[in-house]
């Protein structure tokens, strides 16, 4: 039996070096338009189909010799295990928000003068924005800072004839109150004033304007500008209150934008102190990078959530695992007798967790093991078999 498979293999081995050799020089010499050297590698290719003929000649006369004892055999493919990292994630929806995205709304009630910005615009912090028509407030002012700077001047005069003692005690607190009122009243106007400028409260784009010039507004209205920042942008996302142990600041996620067809790396940047007592969910803030482009506002966010990671974990694929009757779950591993024969061996197993087709193994097999894959849930224990391909 033994020699029959190193046939087959040596044969193989011939096909595939031989000919991978052989192209490579071909390649070589097309490319060089080398003609002699391409009637050497004709010469060299009509001696290797003669070897390889003649070779497959023996290997079909020891196979037709031998089909009883191959027949025994099931044909597999296997994989030698070895640690790697097992990563196990949980998904949820979350969407794309900024804090920096809000209508501006106006303080005062008048008509809407002037717009200095467009749609569009980009605007600094402070910026004048627009004016409202102040209705004759700047006259009112005007006109109440010439009493202020009138009972100052008396205030001031009276109190220095007390200091000297000179006229009553009475005169100098009606002077100073006189002052006093004088100088609120101008500070209230001068507040109503500022707000007839509407100013940008934070840098940012015009993302809309929403009211036209000359149009009456007042507070409580309509709003007329949207401004929006999008430097500052985070997804937010709830988490049910079962993986409030599992996660903490700092725990990966991996973002899927898929409207824009985005894919990022990130982590948890604030976890909220607060579970909403309604659905049971906190919630979690992941700041985006600057460097991902075409984010906008209420995207819709796929979250993936690192919540387990095993660094030297033993993995195999779900698909080679079998359930028994009782529920316990057993895989077979192959004890090799040579390079392409074994035996199968029913492997009792504990499994961990579960994620992307993988399963993480915690008893039963070890780092070098072989394990059966293609054509393994077909076998019996103690059964001989062919690995076909061995996995390393």
């Amino acid at each position: 039996m033994k020699h029959i498979f190193t046939i087959t293999i040596i044969s193989l081995l011939l096909i595939s070096c031989g000919s991978e050799t052989l192209e490579d020089k071909v390649n070589s010499a097309l490319e060089q338009d080398n003609t002699e050297e391409l009637k050497t590698l004709r010469s060299e290719i009509k001696a290797q189909q003669k070897t390889l003929e003649t070779l497959n000649s023996k290997v079909q006369s020891a196979l037709s010799d031998d089909k009883d004892a191959l027949d025994n055999y099931a044909l597999i493919t296997a994989r030698q295990l070895k640690k790697d990292t097992f990563n196990h994630y949980f998904s949820l929806q979350g969407s794309v928000q900024t804090d920096k995205n809000i209508l501006i709304y106006p303080e005062y009630s008048g008509e809407l003068e002037k717009i200095y910005v467009k749609e569009g615009d980009m605007v600094e912090k402070g910026q004048l924005l627009a004016k409202i028509d102040d209705g004759g407030l700047s006259d009112q002012i005007q006109e109440v800072r010439t009493r202020t700077q009138l009972a100052k001047t008396t205030f001031e005069r009276q109190k220095r004839l007390w200091q000297d003692s000179i006229g009553s005690e009475i005169q100098y607190l009606e002077a100073k109150t006189n002052f006093e009122s004088s100088q609120s009243a101008l500070n209230r106007l001068y507040k109503q004033l500022a707000k007839t400028s509407i100013k940008a409260p934070f840098s940012g784009t015009v993302d809309n304007i929403i009211t036209d010039e000359g149009q009456i507004v007042a507070p409580g209205g309509m709003a007329i500008f949207r401004l929006v920042n999008l430097s500052e942008m985070y997804i937010e996302t709830e988490v049910p209150e079962n993986y409030l142990s599992e996660i903490e600041v700092g725990t990966p996620v991996d973002i899927k934008l898929r409207a824009i067809n985005k894919s990022f790396k990130a982590k948890i940047d604030q976890m909220a102190n607060f579970i909403n007592p309604d659905n049971r969910k906190f919630m979690v803030k992941i700041f985006i990078p600057d460097n991902v482009e075409y984010v906008k506002p209420n995207l819709i966010a796929n979250v993936m959530i690192n919540d387990y990671t095993n660094p030297e974990a033993i993995i195999v694929s779900e698909n080679i695992l079998q359930e028994t009757a009782n529920g316990s779950q057993v895989t077979y591993t192959i004890k090799m007798q040579n390079d392409s024969v074994g035996k199968a061996m029913r492997t009792p197993i504990k499994t961990g967790k579960h994620y992307n087709g993988k399963v993480e193994i915690l008893e039963g097999l070890k780092q070098m093991d072989i394990v059966a894959k293609e054509g393994g849930r077909n076998l019996r224990d103690q059964e001989d078999v062919i690995v076909t391909t061995l996995e390393q």
